[in-house]
């Protein structure tokens, strides 16, 4: 089983993201027992305490499993870099225009847990085929 973990803060992506947003939501991630397992560029895994401390808001999804995520970890092609965040970043001004957020073909952390959880079989607000979710879109569906 893991949980989905919305991760804020006060640093300067939390700020930027709050600035562009309005959430100081600024990352998700899975936590298993063992790892965190998130998007940095392609996926990663890491050891479990990386955000221990940290402000965090979360939900178990029990079909999320460990061997699931290490599978993905795997095979999973997915990456995401510094043109797609700063794309994502102008979600704001897009809108203004009637527009959806563009990306380069990447895959943001947010998009990354709602792929997940669609692929297990979770229904979320967001189709995979538009506007990827943020980390405060996730922010404001667990407080629903």
């Amino acid at each position: 089983m893991s949980k989905l973990c919305v991760l804020f803060g006060n640093n300067i992506s939390s700020k930027l993201t709050q600035f562009f947003t309005g959430s100081r939501a600024y990352h998700t991630f899975w936590l298993t027992n063992d790892y965190v397992y998130d998007m940095h560029l392609i996926r990663r895994r890491r050891p479990f305490y990386t955000y221990l401390g940290c402000e965090t808001i979360e939900r178990e999804f029990p079909d999320i499993t460990q061997a699931y995520l290490e599978e993905r970890l795997t095979n999973d092609n997915s990456w995401y870099g510094v043109k797609d965040y700063c794309l994502f970043l102008l979600r704001p001004l897009y809108h203004l225009f009637g527009k959806s957020t563009r990306n380069c073909g990447g895959v943001i952390c947010s998009e990354m847990c709602n792929i997940d959880l669609r692929a297990c079989g979770y229904p979320t607000p967001w189709d995979l085929d538009k506007e990827p979710p943020s980390p405060g879109d996730f922010e404001k569906w667990f407080k629903e």
